[in-house]
């Protein structure tokens, strides 16, 4: 699937970089779709993560040292990934969510249904 809405410079190249991009931009809000109104529980967030180390270990594949191949350990993963966990995303998706009910105005409030 590609991307209309971005130029052809602007979409990765490598395959790699392609997949890490679906994942952001796809995967990953699909996910968390309603994300700010959850209440997470530690297993929740366990599963989350789960799941988004599943994902990227799938992207990055194993890692080869000394003749043998190896699964990557979790902090491999988040740093080559260089994003906040899922459930980082998601705290902070909340906190957006939570300023924009701040900032809101009374007219437009539920009161008004």
């Amino acid at each position: 699937m590609f991307p209309w809405h971005k130029k052809a410079s602007e979409v990765p190249s490598d395959l790699k970089s392609t997949k890490i991009f679906m994942y952001k931009v796809l995967n990953r809000p699909v996910l968390t779709y309603t994300s700010e109104t959850w209440t997470l529980s530690k297993t929740n967030e366990r599963r989350l993560s789960l799941f988004e180390r599943k994902v990227l270990r799938r992207i990055f594949g194993a890692k080869q040292e000394n003749g043998t191949w190896r699964k990557r350990y979790n902090y491999e993963l988040h740093e080559i990934f260089n994003k906040p966990n899922i459930v980082i995303y998601i705290k902070v998706k909340r906190l957006a969510w939570a300023g924009h009910l701040v900032r809101m105005n009374n007219e437009n409030s539920y009161e008004l249904l």
